[in-house]
């Protein structure tokens, strides 16, 4: 399975909802940047993330807005980025002393309110949340197929539209939505 058929869901889906994504979407990283990225990291990425950032190199800010556009509910950085928070990430878990909570083959990929993330398991391509401050850490998803797959569908069953003044999705009544990828589901802000 390739990662470009659930991306174009995914892109798609958001199109629809409004996402200007002709003007957030960065243009996809090329292999020697990616072989960089992973010498750095000292990891190997799985086939699935290497794709997904060969389709897009994640997302940049709109001109004139302060805040990163939400990409239906998660924000998704640069590859660069990507790599500078997982080593972020690494050096936090050993300064506090939970370095077995941060598995080395882990890369953050995606966030979704600063301190939540959804990493991506190197070695086997699986998609995890972690939530540090509530000791949160679970598998979400088997793979970012499936990942991309349940947000798709979310976001069309919630109606949610993006709210260009704030970057993000919003549900019909105003709220701010967060994709109903975290298990068990509940709300943690």
């Amino acid at each position: 399975m390739t990662i470009s058929e659930p991306w174009r869901v995914v892109v798609e889906a958001a199109q629809r909802r409004g996402l200007p994504l002709d003007e957030v979407l960065r243009a996809g990283a090329s292999p020697a940047k990616l072989g960089k990225a992973e010498t750095k990291l000292g990891i190997q990425f799985h086939p699935d993330l290497r794709e997904l950032f060969q389709l897009a190199n994640g997302m940049r800010r709109i001109r004139g807005h302060n805040n990163e556009p939400s990409l239906l509910g998660f924000s998704f950085p640069s590859l660069q980025e990507a790599v500078r928070q997982t080593i972020d990430l690494r050096d936090a878990a050993e300064e506090y002393g939970t370095a077995g909570a941060w598995r080395a083959s882990w890369l953050k990929v995606f966030d979704d309110i600063d301190n939540e993330c959804f990493v991506v398991d190197c070695s086997d391509g699986s998609v995890w949340y972690v939530y540090w401050a509530a000791d949160e850490i679970y598998r979400v998803a088997p793979d970012l197929a499936t990942f991309f797959g349940v947000v798709a569908i979310a976001a069309e069953r919630d109606d949610v539209h993006y709210q260009l003044d704030g970057d993000y999705f919003e549900t019909p009544d105003g709220e701010v939505w967060e994709a109903p990828i975290k298990s068990p589901w509940r709300q943690t802000s």
